[in-house]
Parts: structure tokens; C-alpha cells; sequence
């Protein structure tokens, strides 16, 4: 009963959500003269279309409704400043209620390098910086792309239920390689227009990698293939990952002149995120075992079919889920 209770303790957080609930807001403001501004932006499918947030510029600008458009996700707005005037602050008002979202914002003056700043869930005001002279999409994008796989469950899942096939480190470390060079492949194809798959397939293949990863774990099969090569399991199945990381990404959407770095940088963030949810399981399993005087193994048969049996609900709910989104 106490070994159910732990396991359970462990998949309780992944079922609290979806997979990918927080993509981000992502805004553009772009100068176009010494008194014009332009701000664009694309908003998730997450939000739902009642409650549209309404967004604008404020500070000593007008807009010239006559050149403003929105439809559905997408829009801008064009604004007159006075006297060469700058925009103060970009803000947001849900009519309903606040989605609490991270919001990612694009920003182009003239004479400066591109800008880029990272609001954090729930902010609704978000003050334009001074004219500084440093490029901040690095640290910004990576920011995303650890957002992205820590709110990931569908991804920390599997990656959760290959390392309990593995187990040792060394397999675990080469599980995890082939998995983050799989993965790395088809978020640069995608992200790079390479390749273009429908996205609702793939979430749904994502969600069968975890059924078929936690029925080997379920049915302790030591013989075969999964078993003995868990890095061809992670490395295949990374492949089919990667283009989910790559829808996220596209929803955020890349900048033009900056499209590599920004691509190199939401990777970086994906494997930190990785890492560090690797290393908070390495020191809770190491925790389990100590706290147990050794009791408690990890690798034993029948913890880790159970686990797969609660792997394998999860996964289940997430498949049948993505397939009615099928149009």
C-alpha cells in the first residue's frame, strides 16, 4: 500500500492538466517612423474566444483606428505618438477572466537592436524598456522553452517512464542522449518549415509512445528489445517529441531575423528544463532508497509494473483526448 501511495505521490502532478496549457501571449512593437508605432500579436488557441483580451499601447500615442484590424488570434494596432513621444506600457484587459499566460514580447526601434522582453503569468501591464543597446532573445527564448517542457507532462511522462526502464546510470544517460539528439532533429525541421505534420496526430502519437513505453513497464518483459536497448526506445520516440516541441514554438512564433538563435535557444531551454527535472527525480528515487535504509527498490518488479499501470491511464485519457480534436 505505501509503495502504490509513493508511486501515485509521483504521477499526481502530471494528470492536473493538459500538456501544453501555458503557451504564451506573443507581441510585437515595431517602430515605423520617428512617431509611428505598430503592435501586432498572436494569441494561444488556449484562450477561449469569449474572453479575447483587449490590447494596447498607452502612453503619449493615439491610434489610428482606420489602420487597426483584428481577427480571431491574430491583430495590431497602429499608433500616432506626440512630439516623438514613446509608448509607456502594453496592456491587457480579459473581459472575463485572467488566464494567468506568460506573454512574450518583440520589440524593434529604430536604431537599436531587436528587444526582447518575458512577462510573467498573470501580468497584464507590461512597461516598455528604455533604448538599450543589448539583445535579450537568448535569454528570453530559453526562458520558453523551459516553460515549455517543465509544463510539459506529457514529455516529463515519458521521460519519466524511460528512465524507470533503464534505471542504471548508464543506460539512463544514454536513454536521455538519444532522446535530446531525436528530439533536436525534428524541432529543427519543423521549426524551420523543413517538414510540416498535421499537429493533432502527433499529439496523439506522443501519447501512444507512453502507452507503449508503460506496457513494458507493466508487462516486465526483461527479454525484449525495450528492455535491453531503452536508448533505441527514447530515440525513436524523441522523434515524434521533438515535433511537439516544434508546434509550441510555431504557436509562439520565431523572429524573422533572428530565426536560428531563437530556435538554438528554445532547445537550450528544453534540455535545462530536462535536466533539472532528471536531476529532481535522480535525488527523490536516491531520497526513497536512503530514507528506507535500502528497504525500498526502485527497480523491483512490482513497483515498476504498477507504474506503468498508472502511466498508462494517463496516457490513455491524453489519446482518446487528442483524437476528438481530430476534425
Amino acid at each position: 500500500m505505501i509503495r502504490a501511495l509513493i508511486v501515485l505521490l509521483l504521477f499526481c502532478h502530471v494528470g492536473g492538466a493538459s500538456s501544453h496549457d501555458g503557451r504564451p501571449v506573443y507581441l510585437e512593437v515595431n517602430q515605423l517612423s520617428d512617431t509611428e508605432y505598430e503592435l501586432a500579436w498572436r494569441l494561444p488557441p488556449t484562450i477561449e474566444l469569449m474572453n479575447l483580451p483587449g490590447i494596447h499601447l498607452e502612453g503619449t500615442c493615439e491610434e489610428n483606428k482606420k489602420l487597426s484590424s483584428t481577427t480571431g488570434l491574430l491583430g495590431k494596432r497602429l499608433y500616432q505618438c506626440v512630439d516623438q513621444g514613446v509608448p509607456q506600457q502594453i496592456k491587457l484587459s480579459f473581459p472575463r477572466t485572467n488566464p494567468s499566460l506568460s506573454s512574450i514580447v518583440r520589440i524593434q526601434r529604430s536604431g537599436f537592436p531587436t528587444r526582447f522582453l518575458h512577462a510573467g503569468p498573470g501580468e497584464t501591464l507590461i512597461k516598455m524598456p528604455p533604448s538599450i543597446k543589448d539583445n535579450s532573445l537568448f535569454s528570453e527564448y530559453g526562458k520558453l522553452g523551459m516553460e515549455h517542457i517543465i509544463g510539459g507532462y506529457d514529455h516529463l511522462l515519458f521521460l519519466l517512464c524511460v528512465i524507470w526502464l533503464a534505471f542504471t546510470f548508464k543506460r539512463i544517460l544514454l536513454a536521455v542522449t538519444g532522446f535530446t539528439l531525436a528530439h533536436s532533429i525534428t524541432l529543427g525541421l519543423a521549426a524551420l518549415g523543413v517538414v510540416s505534420p498535421a499537429i493533432e496526430p502527433i499529439e496523439a502519437l506522443i501519447a501512444l509512445s507512453i502507452i507503449f513505453v508503460a506496457a513494458e513497464l507493466a508487462r516486465q518483459n526483461r527479454a525484449s528489445l525495450s528492455w535491453r536497448y531503452p536508448v533505441a526506445v527514447s530515440s525513436v520516440f524523441g522523434l515524434l517529441h521533438g515535433l511537439g516541441f516544434a508546434s509550441a514554438l510555431q504557436e509562439i512564433g520565431l523572429p524573422s531575423n533572428d530565426t536560428l538563435m531563437a530556435l538554438f535557444a528554445f532547445n537550450v531551454g528544453v534540455e535545462a528544463g530536462q535536466l533539472l527535472f532528471i536531476g529532481v527525480l535522480i535525488l527523490l528515487f536516491w531520497s526513497v532508497q536512503k530514507a528506507s535504509a535500502d528497504k525500498f527498490d526502485l527497480s523491483g518488479p512490482l513497483l515498476q509494473r504498477l507504474s506503468g499501470y498508472v502511466a498508462g491511464i494517463f496516457a490513455t485519457f491524453w489519446f482518446f483526448e487528442r483524437l476528438a480534436t481530430f476534425g
